[in-house]
This record gives C-alpha cells, structure tokens and sequence, in this order.
C-alpha cells in the first residue's frame, strides 16, 4: 500500500466524520461576531479542517459573506458537499455572491498551511490531537481557533484558551472552545 492510500485510509479512521448540529453553529458564529471580531462582509477569511459535508463553511458564506475554505479528504463528502452547495444556488432567497465564496479542498489538512485564516474551525477526536501540533504552528499569531465538542489538550505554548461556550443537549453538556494562536 502507497504512503498517500494509508494516510487517507488512517485519517478517516483517527477522524470519523461527525456533523456539527445547526443550532450550535449559530451560536458559536454569535460568539465568534461577538468576542472576536468576525465582521460580516469582511476580507477575513474562515477555515474548516476536516469539512465534511460543507454545513459550517456553507453557514459562514451564507450568514457572514467571507471567504470559507473546506479541507476535506473524503472524496464522497466533498461530492456531497458541492452538491448542497448546489441546492442552495437554486434557491431564490440565497445570495449567490456569498455562495461564490466557498471553497472545498480536496486534501489532508495535517499537511495544508494555516497562515492565511483569521478563523479555524475543527471538530477534532482527542485522538488525533497528537498529529496537530505543526498544523497549528503554521497558523499565524492573533488566528482565532474553534475547537468543536473537544477541548485542545497539550498545545499550550500555542494557544490560549480564550473562551467556553457551553451548549444545552439533552442532559449533555456540549462545549465549543476558542482559543488564540500566541
């Protein structure tokens, strides 16, 4: 087997694909707009490290009209992805020029360079923490980092914890963490 055909099989193993509810993504981008400057329209531009099915960088463009990149290494995901991203130039109540702002990467994100995002948004296992640290390392200082369900453990002398934001679910408690790249 070829290094590339068992790192895609590997990090979909490490990295199951989990979809981030709706009514969380609305309250972390109030967050986001609230605590750490998001501005709608901006020249700011949002990263989602393991994308999936597009849901959060199709939220961002839509709601927030900046530049949205996905990174994902599923190939089906990504199909998937771009066909809702389809679904929604067909509605009439969208704006395409929002839509225009997204981009899927087919890729591995432990291998992409951050510095270029204001925001980064991953929903990582604490599993595959262990593989993040150079990931962060090539974020630029000042970058906002969301960290979705899992807190970011052992990264330290990079990020600081800025804020926790705790979701109500159904007896569970469910935290998005932010954190800042030093």
């Amino acid at each position: 087997m070829h290094e590339k055909e068992f790192n895609k099989i590997y990090s979909q193993i490490d990295l199951p694909f989990q979809e981030t509810k709706q009514v969380f993504l609305k309250m972390i981008f109030k967050t986001l707009e609230r605590e750490f400057d998001l501005q709608k329209n901006s020249k700011q531009i949002f990263i989602d490290l393991g994308s999936g099915n597009g849901q959060v960088i199709i939220y961002s463009a839509i709601n927030y009209g900046i530049r949205s990149i996905g990174i994902e290494i599923d190939p089906i995901l990504i199909k998937e992805a771009k066909m809702s991203i389809k679904s929604f130039k067909d509605k009439k109540k969208i704006n395409k020029k929002a839509l225009s702002k997204i981009k899927i990467i087919h890729g591995d994100f432990y291998k992409h360079n951050l510095k270029f995002y204001d925001f980064i948004y991953i929903y990582s296992l604490p599993t595959m923490q262990k593989y993040l640290k150079h990931v962060f390392q090539t974020a630029k200082n000042g970058v906002i980092i969301i960290s979705h369900m899992y807190p970011l453990k052992n990264f330290n002398n990079y990020l600081e914890i800025k804020l926790m934001l705790e979701h109500k679910n159904k007896n569970q408690e469910i935290f998005t963490y932010f954190y800042r790249r030093i």
